[in-house]
């Protein structure tokens, strides 16, 4: 997956030559500060900037109307395509949807994600409050074997209040109201502007949870000719309208039994069911949208231990499924979702995205976008697992592969001899403390992380003695 860096500012370059500012030197800027964040992730701009002048030119170009979230993942965008063109076979878009909450004195300034319950007042009544925070919504590309190619797509949002919403959900009948004016519609934002970007919709299997179980982008998806696996929760009408799915699913045989590996090693056994049925869409809007025939998958768990919550997945597709196999195809591909989760937490544990202490959600949301091209870059160094014998050169630079040889020669490791990635990213792996044992499992993300800041403070280290050394 791409070419060999030369340098610490190539890879940058490839994530940036697609963004375009109405003044080239906002561009430059813009990539200056990537640098910058890039050797410091995690850490604050003052730290990761080094000095006043970087430090308030960064200020300067987060805080600029002239600059938006679009702007700067459109780079990432048109990169991403190109990974993605240059792989084969289906793609999996994964969408979904996180918060970055604050604390903030003045929370108007950003705006708010949710109320939460904040304990009992002395008549025992629930106390609400607002958090102040900003809503991302981003869909990612993954192939099967797992490797992140990209954001695809990504809309930021903040709710300015919360009164009177309550009410009107009493009032009006919700399957009723036009997609266009619910925040749902952010669903089928994604979905259109991945397919888009990434083209060839046949390849393309949107991936979302219960909250992506809306007809409307079903109806989307079959308008554009791409594909999707959602789990569902809407029992909706199905055949002749007299009937639901679960009704339906109930007189449907068990196909198969399949076996699954779950957390602490410990096995579930599921009852595999599958039909293709004649969904309807809801009654209100029955004369807007068509019906469709769709795969409906029930997967529930036999005998579960007790003390934890049954495995239950009912998932629904527009893809033919006629054998057992390809409901377990199905399941697996849904099963990757969790991959998108993982991508927020790189944001909010790797990169400190929430302990940021800008005072605007525009200022916000320009950081939180640099941040996910930088986490992408730690995400994709997880490479190895899907591609371990991929040149060290697709993800690391020139200069972290010299450091990166070096570290390992001082312990008697020959990573310049392999010329592998998988030994590299060990390597980085040893420096956040992992072991490497031969029945060790592969390194987690943290690990990940806390190797990947070593190894930058090292890199920086080797910098600055071979520029005194060259100095001399």
């Amino acid at each position: 997956m791409g070419s060999d860096r030369t340098d610490s500012g190539s890879w940058i370059d490839g994530e940036t030559d697609g963004s375009e500012f109405g003044d080239a030197r906002l561009g430059e800027r813009f990539r200056k500060l990537m640098g910058c964040l890039d050797g410091a992730i995690g850490q604050p701009i003052p730290l990761a900037c080094e000095d006043w002048a970087n430090t308030k030119a960064a200020y300067r170009f987060l805080s600029n109307t002239s600059v938006s979230e679009e702007q700067i993942l459109a780079g990432h965008f048109h990169a991403t395509a190109r990974r993605a063109a240059s792989t084969e076979g289906i793609l999996l878009v994964l969408q979904d949807t996180t918060e970055f909450v604050y604390q903030r004195a003045a929370s108007d300034s950003i705006g708010y994600t949710k109320h939460v319950n904040s304990g009992r007042d002395k008549e025992g009544r629930w106390r609400q409050h607002k958090l102040c925070g900003v809503l991302m919504h981003a869909s990612l590309a993954i192939t099967l074997e797992g490797l992140p190619l990209g954001l695809t797509a990504a809309r930021f949002w903040s709710r300015p209040q919360f009164k009177g919403l309550l009410a009107i959900k009493r009032k009006v009948n919700q399957t009723r109201v036009p997609i266009e004016t619910k925040e749902s519609m952010r669903w089928l934002e994604n979905m259109r502007a991945s397919t888009t970007l990434l083209g060839d919709a046949g390849r393309l299997v949107h991936i979302g949870d219960r909250e992506n179980d809306i007809y409307e982008f079903f109806c989307a998806t079959q308008a554009l000719g791409t594909h999707f696996v959602v789990r569902t929760c809407v029992n909706r009408l199905a055949g002749d309208g007299k009937h639901t799915v679960a009704t339906e699913m109930a007189e449907v045989a068990v196909a198969a039994h399949h076996r699954v590996e779950i957390a602490n090693g410990s096995w579930a056994t599921l009852a595999l069911k599958y039909k293709r049925i004649n969904v309807l869409p809801p009654i209100g809007k029955a004369r807007r949208y068509p019906p469709l025939s769709l795969t409906v998958i029930h997967a529930s768990e036999i005998d579960p231990p007790e003390g934890r919550k049954p495995i239950d997945w009912k998932l629904l597709t527009d893809l033919p499924v006629e054998t057992p196999a390809e409901v377990i195809e199905k399941m697996a591909w849904y099963s990757m979702r969790w991959k998108i989760e993982l991508f927020f937490k790189i944001l909010k544990s790797g990169c400190n995205a929430e302990k940021l202490k800008l005072r605007t959600a525009e200022r916000l949301v320009n950081l939180i976008a640099i941040f996910c091209i930088l986490g992408w870059r730690i995400f994709w160094m997880m490479i190895n697992r899907a591609l371990p014998n991929e040149s060290p050169g697709s993800v690391l630079t020139a200069e972290e592969i010299v450091v990166i040889d070096r570290l390992a020669a001082r312990a008697g490791r020959a990573t310049a001899a392999q010329q592998r990635l998988s030994a590299y990213l060990v390597e980085i792996a040893r420096l956040g403390g992992y072991l490497a044992r031969s029945h060790d499992p592969p390194p987690g993300n943290m690990i990940m992380w806390r190797g990947w800041s070593r190894l930058m403070d090292i890199r920086l280290g080797a910098t600055l003695a071979n520029d005194a050394h060259v100095g001399n």
